[in-house]
């Protein structure tokens, strides 16, 4: 609690100087802000949920008065890494225009830690987006929500928070699509959206959120939003789901803004963090192979001016990648894999490749060519090389429980030997990959029916776990009337792809979150905050 009176003390200081000397961060006469997203590896062994939340908040407070994120005007922390259902806060409306900084001597409904991180956006004079497990008195709610309660009274909701400047917090929005998460949802969908004195609005959502139409797509087709925020405890999925490939991809297919912030524990599966600029690619990002880390990326963002197209060139905003693969991270498999219709490819020096391969309704054409490379083997090293399949699929595929998504898939992806099984797979990390043929060119055209609701996006991955940039890939949408032909091309030569293709969501067949009723989950809650802070602290990961 020290630390929050001298935050208090040093905010009052600060706004004073401020009066004097004005703020110097960017505003909207500028053509580009400044944003950091935050790669977070959180502590969960050998310490109470008290310990664990003050150690996390005093990191996130460090982050945000680091020399790093000096010249930023938003900075972004990931999902899950703060709290958890077993310390929860209350959030204030934004229309109450709350500053928790400055509630400390007058009301204890709020926790130290929201307090102290409203302090910090203050003293640092930052817009901050956090995450947290908040809770909430039914009864506040009743009136918008006639589903039955827990017997403690609370809904507990995955929750960003928003504060501005001054740690007022201006937006609240609680998750819509929960994964394997003990949390309520709201009744009706959230759609939280802010201004900044930059000049810049954004929405923002939580993880699980981004494949689904709403509020994720919504926000961009119905609201109209360039510039979205995403926090994220992304368990990457092989060829097509990874979390740097993902977030790349959708901000492309949509052409707009996304600063992406994710929880860093690659044994469990969690990383992938970084900061988009739609059709221009990656300005910053990074996935974590081995252990996690405390780390904000920070990138000069162009902004839109109206819609037109953002523009972010490779000296301006170079992109952070490996040339090492991610074999420390654990990693999911798409379960649909094995229904592709797919067909190897026998790659060559002497002869062009071309395939075509329909899944129902959809066709897809791949063209390539193909040159050997010199390699020199290792002694006592094993050497070995990743095999091709082109596959095309089209339907439903599920995400662990009821929810689900129709897809269309045009792709190559990268398999360890010749069956269908290895497709999806990696390597062991004592493997050296040599790869005996490389792609000269390579380009992989569909054509997709058209649906009111519909996002079409280039998919692409590299052996370090990175998407490839606008300087190696190009993308083409034409609209044919009843379907939409999308063209890929590899316009750089490529020994190292993991999976290169189309990927397509139809929302309109995707199933809607489950709202799950508050008696049961918050019951089993309930129940278990008696089990005592060593099996918390064991499960921390887990239950985020």
């Amino acid at each position: 609690m020290k630390q929050i009176y001298v935050n208090i003390f040093n905010s009052i200081l600060l706004g004073i100087t401020l009066q004097a000397v004005g703020n110097q961060a960017s505003d909207s006469k500028y053509s580009h802000f400044v944003a950091g997203v935050v790669e977070f590896r959180p502590d969960f062994i050998g310490l109470t949920t008290e310990q664990l939340i003050a150690k996390h908040t005093d990191a996130y407070i460090e982050i945000l008065s680091s020399p790093e994120a000096l010249e930023t005007d938003i900075v972004v922390f990931p999902e899950g890494t703060l709290n958890n259902e077993f310390k929860t806060s209350y959030v204030p409306a934004p229309e109450a225009a709350i500053i928790p900084c400055l509630e400390a001597n007058q009301s204890s409904r709020y926790e130290h830690f929201l307090i102290a991180l409203s302090c910090a956006a203050r003293d640092n004079r930052k817009y901050v987006i956090i995450n947290l497990t908040e809770k909430e008195d039914c009864v506040a709610n009743a009136a918008f929500d006639p589903r039955p309660c827990a017997t403690n009274g609370l809904n507990i909701y995955n929750t960003n928070v928003v504060f501005d400047r001054e740690g007022r917090v201006i937006s609240r929005y609680r998750k819509v699509n929960i994964y394997i998460e003990r949390k309520n949802t709201t009744y009706q969908p959230e759609f939280a959206i802010f201004d900044t004195d930059f000049d810049v609005r954004f929405a923002h959502f939580i993880c699980f959120d981004l494949l689904f139409y709403t509020p994720a797509e919504e926000l961009v087709v119905k609201y109209g939003i360039r510039n979205i925020i995403f926090t994220s405890m992304f368990y990457s999925e092989t060829p097509f789901l990874t979390a740097v490939q993902l977030q790349q991809s959708w901000a492309w297919g949509n052409n707009v803004t996304l600063l992406a912030a994710g929880a860093s524990y690659p044994q469990s599966g969690a990383t992938g963090s970084g900061i988009y600029a739609g059709s221009s690619g990656s300005l910053v990002s990074a996935m974590i192979g081995t252990k996690g880390e405390r780390q904000i990326y920070v990138a000069k963002v162009p902004k839109f001016v109206g819609k037109s197209s953002l523009h972010a060139t490779a000296s301006e905003s170079p992109a952070i990648t490996s040339t090492q693969p991610q074999t420390g991270l654990k990693l999911l498999r798409d379960p649909q894999l094995d229904n592709f219709n797919s067909q190897p490819l026998l790659l060559n020096s002497s002869a062009a490749i071309s395939v075509q391969l329909c899944a129902e309704a959809l066709c897809c054409s791949l063209t390539a060519e193909t040159i050997t490379t010199e390699n020199s083997y290792g002694n006592g090293t094993i050497t070995d090389a990743y095999q091709y399949r082109f596959g095309v699929f089209t339907g439903c595929r599920s995400y662990e429980k009821e929810q689900y998504s129709d897809v269309a898939i045009c792709a190559i992806y990268a398999c360890t030997d010749d069956t269908v099984s290895s497709c999806g797979l990696l390597f062991p990390a004592n493997t050296t990959i040599k790869p005996k043929f490389a792609f000269k060119s390579l380009t992989i055209a569909g054509n997709f029916q058209k649906a009111e609701r519909l996002l079409l996006m280039p998919n692409t991955l590299d052996l370090s776990f990175y998407s490839l940039q606008p300087a190696q890939v190009s993308w083409h949408l034409d609209d044919k009337g009843k379907s939409y032909e999308a063209t890929i091309d590899l316009t750089v030569k490529m020994d190292n792809l993991l999976a290169f293709g189309i990927y397509a969501n139809y929302y309109d067949s995707s199933s809607a979150a489950p709202k799950y009723g508050s008696s049961v989950l918050m019951l089993i809650s309930s129940i278990l905050l008696g089990i005592g802070s060593y099996v918390i602290d064991l499960l921390y990961i887990r239950f985020l």
